[in-house]
């Protein structure tokens, strides 16, 4: 009887913790912000050199706009299950596609 009992308890103690393990890309963001905002480096915050290579590397695709490191890091966020090569970020971030 007790058996079941500690197998009841580990059960929902499992459920919960895995539960409890989903992606809050938005808070993950908002953290980022505010850290952000302490960096005095603009090319930290602004990625121009990330968003200068990605544009080329999609120009016949997407029609790229610049993306900031903490709007990058809830993309990587939300794609986790992806590759998240230039082409994806630009899909994830509902980007214009070229005809």
């Amino acid at each position: 009887m007790h058996i079941k009992a500690i197998l009841a308890v580990l059960t929902v103690l499992i459920v919960t913790l895995v539960a409890g393990q989903n992606r809050n890309c938005d808070e993950l963001t908002r953290s980022c912000e505010r850290c952000v905002e302490r960096l005095n480096n603009r090319n930290d915050r602004d990625l121009p050199t990330f968003n200068s290579q990605c544009r080329e590397r999609t120009r016949r695709n997407w029609r790229w706009r610049n993306v900031g490191r903490c709007e990058l890091t809830r993309l990587n966020c939300l794609g986790a299950d992806r590759r998240m090569n230039c082409n994806d970020i630009a899909e994830i971030a509902g980007m214009d596609r070229v005809n």
